[in-house]
C-alpha cells in the first residue's frame, strides 16, 4: 500500500465518527432514492403491463339509450383495433350472509365464455373460481376490491335486484380489472366505500333478463391512429343514441388516481434525496475542510517532500470518493430490497392484477451519481485548496482571530455584563462566523424535512375530518335505485329511531361554459338542509339557493368560469353564485326546487340522509332495505373503509418522518461534531486556567442551542415553502387537500430538533473530556 493511501486509512480511522455520520447521509439519500423510485419504476411497468394484458381501453364512449346496433359500423372506422359493446347499469345487490346487506352494484356485461372473450377490450382476470359456469344456472364474477371487503367467495349466492323482484346469482369467482385496480365509482366519487358501492360482472346475455341496453363501448385503437379524429367519427355514429360522456384513457377515474399516486412517488423519490444530497455535499465539505485545515502542517511537510499538487488534490479528493462510493453502495443494496418490499405492499394493498419485478438499472446507475458526484464536487474545493498551499506557509502557525467586542454588545450593553457562561458561547457565534453558517444550515435542513413529513400527516387528518365530520354530517345515507316520490321522506322521518331526515337528488349531468365541459353530478339540496355540509373555500358555511348553481372551487379553472358567469347544465341556463370547498369530488349543488326541471318537474328524490343515535344504526339499515333502499351506507362504516384504503399513504408519510428525523440526527451530530472538534486546543486552555468539564459542557450546549434556535425560524419557513410545492400535486377535479401544519406540530418539530442537537453534541463533549491537556495545547490553533 502506498504512503498516501495509508494516511488516507489512518485519517479515515481517526475520525471514523465524523465519516460514518457524513456516510450515512449519503447512504439514507440514495437508500431513499432506489427504494422509491425503484419501486416508482416497478409500480408503472406492472400497471402498463397488467393493461396491456387486460386490454384497457384507449377511451370509452356510454349513450343513453340502446345502441347494439352500432358496434359493426363502429368497427369500421379505420384507425380502431377494437371495440367491445357493453351494458353498464346500477343495480341493487343483496349480498349473502345471516343478515341483509344490500349495495349499489355497477354491473357490467362481458362475453359469457372464454372462447367469447378472445379480444375482448378491458377483460378481467380470474383470480378465485371460474370466469363464469359452464351449465344452465346464473352466475357472476365479484370485483377483487369489493370482494376482499366482504370477504366472498366462489359458489356463494348473490341477489341482483330487478324492479321488485330478486334474481339469485351464484358467484362464479374473484376477477381483476383494469378498469377498477383502485376502485373509484366516477372521478367525483374517488374514495367510494367498497361498504356501498361495487362492481359486478354478468354474461352479456343477460342484458335481456336484466332488461338493460348495451350502452357503453369500450375502444382499442391501432398504433399511430388519429386519436382526435376517430373520436369524432365515433361521436358522429353514436349521437343518434344520445352520448352522455366521452372518457378518455387519461380520465379514466382508476387510471388518473393511480397516476397520481405514482406521480407522488416520483416526486418523493427526486425531491427528498436531492434534500439528503444538499445536506451530505454541505457536510462532506464541512469535514474535508476542517481535515485540510487541521492538516497543514502534514501538507506543508508532503509538499516538501516532493508531493506534487495533483498528488495532494488527488489524495484528499480520496475522502470524498470514500464517503461517496461506500454511501452510494450501500444505499443502492438497501434501496433494491427496500423497493421490493414497497412494490409487493403497494401492489398487495391495491390488488394489482400483474406484478412485475426487474432490476432497475437506470435507478441503480442515478443512485451511485446522486451519491459520488455531490462528494466529489464538495471534495474538490478543499482539495484544491490544500493543492495550492505554499510549503513554507503551511508550516507556519496561524495567528489567533483578534478579540472584539460583539456589534450586539454595543447595541445591547446588557450582554456585556453576562457572565462568561454566556458571552463565551455568544462570542464564538460571532467570531467564526462560517462554522456557525454551516450549524445554522444543518439545523434548517433538519428542521425542514421534519416538517414537511409532519405536514402531510397534520393535512391529511384534517382533510378526513373535514370530510366526515363538517361535510358528511348525516349518520346514515339511504339511496334508491331510481328517482322516488318524494312522500317518502316524511314517512321514513316518521321512523321512532330517526331525529331528522333530509331529502337530496343526485343525477349525473354535462356541463358546459363555453368550449369547455365536464360530466359531474349535480346534487340537488334542500337550501335549510343541516347533514349535508356546504362551504366556501374558506370553509365558511353556505347553502344552495333556488336561483343559480354552486360549483367546487376545482372546477373553476376546468371549466373557466367565474362567480356570475352563465353555466349550460344540460339544457338549462343556470347563473354560478358561488363555488364551495370539496376535498373529494367535483359538483354541481342546486336547491330540490330547481333539480324539479331536470327530473320531469315532479317532487322527486333519490336519497336520504338521516340523522340517526349510533345505536340504532343498524335497526335503520334492516328497515330501509324493507322500505325497497338499493343501498344503506353508515356513515362510520365508509370512514373506516376509508381510513383503510388510505392506510398505504399513511405508512410512507411516517415513513418519509422517520427519514426525516435520521437526517436530522446525521446532519446536527456532524456539523456540531466539527464544531467541537475544531476547538479542541481552545477548550484544552481553557481546561488548563481551571474551567471545569460541567461549565465547559454547559458553555458548548448554550452554544449549539443558540445556534439551533437561529435555524429553527429558516428551517420553518423552508419547510413551508417545500410543503406548499408537495400539496400542489394534491390538487385537481378528483382530490383536494389543505396544507395544514398544527401549533403542535411546530412545538414538536422544534423539541425533536433540540433534543436532537442535545443528543448529538454528547460524542464531541466526552472526547473534550478525555482530552490529554499538555499535548492538545500545543497544536495549532483553530
Amino acid at each position: 500500500m502506498k504512503k498516501l493511501q495509508r494516511k488516507l486509512v489512518k485519517d479515515l480511522n481517526a475520525s471514523k465518527g465524523l465519516f460514518i455520520a457524513v456516510t450515512i447521509i449519503i447512504f439514507l439519500a440514495v437508500a431513499f432514492f432506489g427504494a422509491m423510485f425503484m419501486a416508482y419504476q416497478n409500480l408503472n411497468d406492472s400497471y402498463d403491463y397488467s393493461y396491456e394484458q387486460l386490454r384497457f381501453a384507449d377511451f370509452t364512449v356510454k349513450v343513453s339509450q340502446d345502441a347494439s346496433e352500432a358496434t359493426d359500423e363502429l368497427e369500421n372506422i379505420e384507425g380502431i383495433d377494437t371495440v367491445t359493446g357493453r351494458m353498464n347499469a346500477d343495480f341493487a345487490l343483496t349480498l349473502p350472509g345471516a343478515q341483509t346487506k344490500k349495495v349499489l352494484a355497477r354491473v357490467i356485461s362481458l362475453p359469457p365464455s372464454d372462447a367469447a372473450r378472445t379480444d375482448v377490450v378491458n377483460d378481467v382476470l380470474v383470480e378465485e373460481g371460474n370466469y363464469f359456469l359452464d351449465d344452465e344456472s346464473l352466475s357472476l364474477l365479484i370485483e377483487k376490491n369489493f370482494a376482499d371487503h366482504h370477504k366472498l367467495k366462489p359458489g356463494q349466492i348473490a341477489h341482483l335486484t330487478l324492479e321488485e323482484d330478486e334474481i339469485p346469482f351464484e358467484i362464479a369467482g374473484i376477477v381483476a380489472s383494469p378498469e377498477y385496480i383502485f376502485p373509484a365509482k366516477s372521478r367525483q366519487e374517488i374514495m367510494t366505500s367498497s361498504e356501498v358501492w361495487g362492481v359486478v360482472f354478468v354474461p352479456e346475455d343477460m342484458i335481456t333478463v336484466l332488461n338493460r341496453p348495451v350502452n357503453e363501448f369500450c375502444f382499442l385503437m391501432e398504433d399511430g391512429a388519429d386519436y382526435d379524429s376517430i373520436i369524432t367519427k365515433v361521436e358522429t355514429i353514436l349521437n343518434r343514441y344520445q352520448v352522455m360522456d366521452v372518457v378518455p384513457r387519461e380520465d379514466q377515474p382508476s387510471y388518473t388516481g393511480l397516476e397520481m399516486d405514482l406521480e407522488q412517488f416520483a416526486t418523493l423519490a427526486e425531491l427528498f434525496p436531492l434534500l439528503f444530497i444538499i445536506v451530505g455535499a454541505m457536510a462532506t465539505y464541512i469535514l474535508l475542510t476542517r481535515i485540510v485545515y487541521n492538516q497543514r502542517p502534514q501538507i506543508g511537510l508532503m509538499r516538501a517532500m516532493g508531493y506534487s499538487r495533483r498528488q495532494v488534490m488527488v489524495h484528499y479528493l480520496g475522502f470524498a470518493l470514500v464517503i461517496g462510493l461506500v454511501g452510494s453502495m450501500a444505499g443502492i443494496i438497501v434501496g433494491h430490497f427496500l423497493s421490493e418490499g414497497i412494490t409487493h405492499f403497494y401492489a398487495s394493498m391495491i390488488n394489482l392484477p400483474y406484478t412485475t419485478m426487474q432490476i432497475q438499472w437506470i435507478s441503480i446507475g442515478g443512485g451511485i451519481i446522486l451519491g459520488l458526484l455531490p462528494c466529489i464536487v464538495a471534495g474538490l474545493v478543499p482539495a484544491w485548496s490544500a493543492s495550492r498551499i505554499p510549503p513554507a506557509e503551511a508550516m507556519r502557525t496561524p495567528a489567533p482571530s483578534a478579540g472584539r467586542k460583539l456589534f450586539l454588545e454595543r447595541v445591547f450593553p446588557f450582554l456585556s455584563k453576562l457572565s462568561s457562561l454566556w458571552k463565551i458561547p455568544l462570542r464564538n457565534i460571532f467570531r467564526n462566523r462560517r462554522r456557525s453558517l454551516y450549524t445554522g444550515i444543518g439545523v434548517t435542513f433538519g428542521v425542514s424535512l421534519i416538517l414537511i413529513s409532519a405536514a402531510m400527516i397534520d393535512s391529511m387528518k384534517d382533510m378526513m375530518d373535514f370530510q366526515f365530520n363538517d361535510i358528511q354530517r348525516y349518520d346514515v345515507r339511504i339511496d334508491f335505485a331510481g328517482l322516488q316520490d318524494a312522500s317518502l321522506v316524511d314517512e321514513i322521518e316518521g321512523w321512532d329511531e330517526v331525529e331528522s331526515a333530509e331529502p337530496f337528488i343526485e343525477v349525473p349531468a354535462r356541463m358546459e361554459h363555453g368550449e369547455d365541459t365536464y360530466t359531474t353530478m349535480i346534487i340537488a339540496l334542500p337550501p335549510d338542509g343541516e347533514l349535508r355540509g356546504l362551504y366556501s373555500p374558506s370553509r365558511n358555511r353556505i347553502s344552495v339557493t333556488d336561483e343559480g348553481i354552486l360549483l367546487s372551487k376545482t372546477l373553476k379553472d376546468i371549466l373557466h368560469i367565474s362567480k356570475g358567469d352563465m353555466l349550460t347544465v344540460q339544457t338549462t341556463q343556470l347563473e354560478v353564485t358561488g363555488f364551495t370547498k370539496e376535498p373529494m369530488g367535483s359538483f354541481g349543488f342546486v336547491s330540490l326546487e330547481q333539480a324539479k326541471a331536470m327530473v320531469g318537474g315532479k317532487d322527486m328524490v333519490t336519497g336520504v340522509f338521516l340523522e340517526v343515535p349510533t345505536e340504532h344504526e343498524k335497526t335503520i339499515r334492516e328497515k330501509a332495505y324493507e322500505f325497497g333502499a338499493a343501498s344503506v351506507e353508515l356513515a362510520s362504516e365508509t370512514k373506516e373503509s376509508v381510513d383503510k384504503m388510505m392506510e398505504s399513504g399513511t405508512v410512507m408519510l411516517y415513513i418519509m418522518l422517520l427519514f426525516g428525523a435520521t437526517l436530522a440526527l446525521a446532519i446536527v451530530f456532524t456539523t456540531v461534531t466539527v464544531n467541537i472538534l475544531e476547538r479542541r486546543r481552545e477548550i484544552a486552555t481553557m481546561r488548563t486556567i481551571g474551567e471545569s468539564k460541567n461549565r465547559i459542557g454547559a458553555m458548548i450546549t448554550i452554544e449549539n442551542l443558540l445556534l439551533g434556535v437561529a435555524g429553527l425560524i429558516p428551517g420553518i419557513i423552508l419547510g413551508y415553502i417545500l410543503a406548499l410545492y408537495f400539496f400542489s400535486l394534491f390538487q385537481g377535479d378528483m382530490f383536494s387537500m389543505d396544507l395544514v401544519i398544527l401549533p403542535t406540530t411546530y412545538v414538536l418539530t422544534v423539541g425533536i430538533i433540540l433534543l436532537i442537537m442535545l443528543i448529538s453534541q454528547v460524542p464531541g463533549i466526552r472526547s473534550i473530556n478525555r482530552l490529554n491537556l499538555a499535548q492538545v495545547t500545543k497544536e495549532q490553533a483553530s
